[in-house]
């Protein structure tokens, strides 16, 4: 019997061994539930703070604060009442009331306590900042919408990392969170982000692509937005440009912080509202001094930087592009430094070519039967309305190619434009032209042939989409009559200008064949005249 009775014991404490066992797993195991971020970046990273804890009984949810958060709390007060004094379940409760009242039931509210909390958890250290890193969880996003499991239950801020709001600066109309405020409790929480992140937009002469001749100025904006800063001691924020090879920087003509007709210039130096310029090859970057200080309480205002460039004789011609792209770096995370850059924003510039085919016909009844002919000359001219206006200075490249001369190659001394002459195969390249209309003018036929009686007109125009250069074509007219272009959409073909030189038949001369036999015939009959005139007279004398 005591032998049954101590099995029987055994077997009670190892049930209840393993029924304790089970109750532990179970009271740590915490309930989760999933979060969906809509209208989220790829490649970015969401903070997730969990401000309170959660537990769900059917509809009712009981909110327990974190610990890491007691100190944010008790700097706070309910209905003329600090929370300074509570602890425990009282600060705990005292503090969900205070959510209740900043965030309103329906959270229209919120955006004022996001942005209260969200600059104190940036802002914290030492033991508190440990504390608040056990609450936190990161998330990298996706396209448009991120879905984030195996989330304990709880009350979050949501902070995408290095975002900003761009909206009214604070102290100036309502203000707007970069963070939201969601509760899980399931599988159904949702929140839908309304940051961005820093941007820059870059234009050329104010568009967003252009052409124009080799040797001109352009110009470049650079228009970006304060971020805001919340929970930053210091900020970097840097414009970075790159210019492609045809491109030659030239200088920053204005650096300003704008609201309507509030502009602030930003000049050139160090110390607060100041700008440096670095330049490194291609490579420029405009550093904003200060930056925090200069711009704390101005976080969606806009900031524009206006430079100027040159296209230079290294330009690409044609359907290629001369590219430019700028980016913002900045910071993206308060206490590190950390950086973020922008995607890039690019702008194309471009210059146009077109190849003169100088042609004779063999057989004035077979068109397609072309022969170049080499050595012929031209000069180019612009359009001044419906005449030539000015010579456009031409610089040779090579045998068969020719460019616009830059500005400082028509400067130097004893500049002559080169003559453009048709190579062997009858052709050459003429490039480096902006759209528009030009005139053509033959100068010097090639040897045994005729000059051209006028002028030929060429007009290039180009079709942009979005930017982006779709297809260009010259179109000639020459004695009354109008030859279309083909389009050019790709970067190996130029459009062709076909002139065609006649020879005519040669004339006869006076000391051919026939002349001879005619004045050969005319002395006969000289001679047979004045023999039957002396017969006659001699007749008449007997």
């Amino acid at each position: 019997m005591k032998k049954l009775v101590s099995r029987f014991m055994a077997v009670l404490m190892a049930m209840t061994m393993i029924l304790s066992m089970s109750m532990t797993a179970f009271a740590a195991e915490a309930s989760t539930g999933t979060l969906t971020v809509n209208n989220t970046v790829a490649g970015k990273t969401l903070d997730l703070y969990q401000i309170f804890t959660a537990t769900k009984n059917g509809d009712k949810v009981a909110y327990t604060l974190n610990s890491a958060y007691e100190g944010f709390f008790k700097t706070k007060e309910v209905n003329g009442s600090p929370l300074s004094g509570l602890s425990g379940e009282a600060l705990s409760e005292a503090a969900y009331n205070y959510v209740k009242e900043q965030v309103g039931d329906d959270g229209s509210k919120g955006a004022t306590f996001a942005k209260d909390i969200l600059g104190w958890i940036l802002s914290a250290s030492g033991e508190t900042k440990t504390a608040v890193e056990a609450t936190h969880r990161t998330a990298n996003t996706a396209d448009t919408k991120t879905v984030i499991d195996n989330l304990e239950y709880g009350y979050y801020v949501v902070y995408p990392l290095g975002a900003t709001d761009t909206s009214t600066a604070p102290g100036n109309g309502p203000v707007k969170s970069v963070a939201s405020l969601v509760s899980v409790t399931g599988n159904d929480a949702t929140v839908n982000m309304k940051s961005n992140y820093p941007t820059v937009v870059k234009k050329v002469n104010d568009k967003i692509a252009d052409d124009v001749n080799i040797g001109d100025t352009v110009t470049y904006t650079l228009t970006s937005k304060v971020p805001d800063m919340t929970g930053y001691t210091s900020y970097v924020f840097n414009f970075k440009d790159t210019l492609s090879a045809g491109l030659t920087f030239k200088e920053i003509t204005s650096v300003t912080v704008e609201s309507g007709e509030n502009v602030q210039n930003v000049i050139a130096g160090t110390g607060d509202n100041t700008y440096t310029l670095t330049q490194d090859g291609q490579n420029i970057t405009i550093t904003m001094n200060n930056f925090l200080a200069s711009n704390a309480n101005k976080a969606g205002q806009e900031i524009k930087v206006t430079y100027t460039a040159t296209l230079n004789k290294d330009a690409v011609t044609g359907f290629d592009a001369n590219k430019n792209s700028a980016t913002v770096e900045y910071s993206n995370k308060p206490g590190t430094d950390n950086k973020g850059e922008s995607e890039p924003s690019i702008v194309d510039v471009h210059t146009f070519n077109f190849t003169i085919f100088k042609y004779y016909l063999k057989d004035q009844n077979n068109k397609d039967d072309k022969t170049g002919l080499e050595n012929a000359e031209f000069e180019l001219y612009k359009a001044n309305s419906e005449v030539a206006g000015d010579k456009v200075n031409i610089k040779k490249v090579t045998d068969g190619e020719y460019r616009v001369a830059t500005p400082e190659e028509a400067a130097e001394e004893g500049f002559k434009s080169d003559i453009i002459v048709s190579g062997t195969n009858g052709k050459v390249l003429v490039k480096g032209l902006d759209a528009g209309t030009y005139y053509l003018r033959e100068t010097k036929a090639p040897e045994g042939y005729n000059k051209l009686l006028s002028d030929i007109e060429v007009k290039i125009t180009a079709t942009y989409t979005d930017g982006k250069l779709e297809s260009y074509k010259v179109d000639y007219k020459y004695n009354g009559n109008t030859t279309t272009g083909s389009d050019i959409k790709n970067t190996t073909d130029s459009p062709e200008v076909a002139v065609e030189n006649k020879t005519g038949a040669q004339l006869p001369s006076t000391g051919s064949k026939g002349a001879l036999m005619v004045t050969l015939a005319g002395i006969v009959l000289f001679g047979a005249l004045t023999a039957s005139k002396a017969f006659g007279k001699k007749k008449a004398n007997n």
